[in-house]
């Protein structure tokens, strides 16, 4: 009978400590402004999955930078918008099937789904691009970054970031880590463009040199019934792709174009100047400027200068 009294008292004097020592916390805790309330507010669940996100962002950010939203957000995306629709648009370019621009609200960190991201190989995936060679991204700062296939893989990451959408990847370089992308341009691995002899593609000309040309300038006219007074404005289009310029030599007395289709064009010196090659959903397009849009030509197969 003593032995089990022993044992009682020895038991409720080690939970008398326990006890003192978890006060003894809180009160320290409370003292040195820690935020114990929480726990009000909180289920010690979600406060146990907050402490061990903590810990895994503290393997490559120093515990001073926590007191900020601005450490996470800014690294690894702004925002997530569920369901909200956004009108802004990125220009899809180069070796694709479907170039053309895509709506950032039909990118996946805008859907509501776990850890708001999209891989930038799925995106391509889903844009029906699968094998290339590299892509190319630009952002409304002027920057851009180009990786090829191999350097790409599941950490290459499409974010949300405030109006737009931001690229980062934990096993690149930071300075790629883009804000703001305005365009991706893809390489793909076929060279189904044919430049004076020379075999290339599309995407490896929208890499440069570049240039954007006006195009479809037209005057308007509308009659407001309620002044009855007739009003006129000017519009027109830009359009930006690969500058014919660049291509050809010094001196040539005409451009033929050839098209997968056949069909030969001939083009003089001064048309051929103006014009630059864009991608299309029919395939490789040459803008003229000085014709309507029924005027240009493609889809493109062959440029040969005589």
């Amino acid at each position: 009978m003593g032995k089990k009294i022993k044992t009682t008292i020895v038991g409720i004097v080690i939970g008398l400590s326990v006890l003192i020592l978890v006060g003894a916390g809180f009160m320290l805790g409370w003292q040195r402004g820690l935020p114990i309330h929480l726990a009000k507010h909180y289920s010690l669940d979600s406060l146990r999955e907050e402490a061990l996100l903590m810990n895994e962002c503290s393997e490559c950010h120093d515990g001073v930078d926590f007191h900020r939203c601005s450490t996470c957000h800014d690294e690894h995306g702004a925002t997530e918008f569920a369901d909200l629709p956004f009108f802004n648009l990125i220009s899809f370019s180069g070796d694709v099937p479907q170039p053309g621009f895509v709506e950032l609200n039909q990118i996946l960190p805008y859907r509501d789904q776990p850890n708001t991201h999209i891989t930038l190989l799925d995106f391509l995936a889903e844009q029906g691009v699968e094998d290339f060679e590299s892509v190319t991204l630009t952002s409304r700062d002027g920057g851009f970054i180009t990786i090829s296939r191999e350097n790409l893989t599941d950490q290459a990451l499409l974010l949300p970031f405030t109006d737009g959408i931001r690229f980062a990847a934990e096993d690149l370089h930071v300075s790629t880590w883009l804000k703001g992308i305005t365009g991706m341009i893809v390489v793909g691995n076929e060279r189904d463009l044919t430049i004076n002899g020379a075999k290339t593609s599309l995407g490896r000309l929208l890499l440069g040199p570049t240039r954007q040309v006006v195009t479809e300038n037209a005057r308007v006219m509308f009659n407001y019934e309620i002044d009855g007074q007739t009003r006129e404005a000017q519009t027109a289009s830009r359009v930006w792709g690969a500058a014919v310029a660049d291509l050809y030599p010094d001196s040539f007395s005409q451009l033929v174009v050839k098209t997968r289709d056949g069909a030969l064009f001939e083009l003089t010196p001064l048309e051929a100047g103006s014009a630059v090659l864009i991608a299309e959903r029919k395939g490789p397009t040459l803008v003229l400027p000085e014709r309507s849009k029924s005027g240009w030509i493609s889809p493109i197969l062959e440029l040969i200068w005589e």
